[in-house]
């Protein structure tokens, strides 16, 4: 990730994309996989197409869901929505729902 930057805003308020950006991912459980490695190739595709290579993508998993319960003991930890912030925008694929927890979907407010 040598050179890759994060999504900045802007003084007036606009976001800056850099040509190397970090942009976080969160797998997802299940079918999660799958998705996300179709997703990944399709995204890196695109970018490429679009720009004929001047820009791309260096991904950095975030752990939630099955993987991240099984590295934290927490569904979603303090330090993955902290990391959402911090980069101003994340991919995630579908995550499991634990039955009968009072489990609540994300909603990470970015400012």
């Amino acid at each position: 990730m040598a050179g890759a930057k994060k999504i900045v805003k802007n003084s007036n308020g606009s976001l800056a994309v850099p040509d190397h950006v970090i942009i976080p991912f969160i797998e997802g459980d299940g079918t999660g996989p799958d998705i996300w490695n179709a997703s990944k190739m399709v995204i890196e595709a695109a970018v490429d197409q679009a720009y004929g290579g001047d820009k791309r993508i260096d991904w950095v998993e975030l752990y939630a869901g099955e993987k991240g319960y099984q590295k934290t003991g927490q569904w979603i930890a303090k330090e993955v929505l902290d990391s959402i912030r911090d980069h101003r925008v994340a991919l995630k694929g579908p995550l499991t729902t634990p039955v009968g927890k009072g489990f609540r979907s994300l909603n990470v407010t970015i400012r």
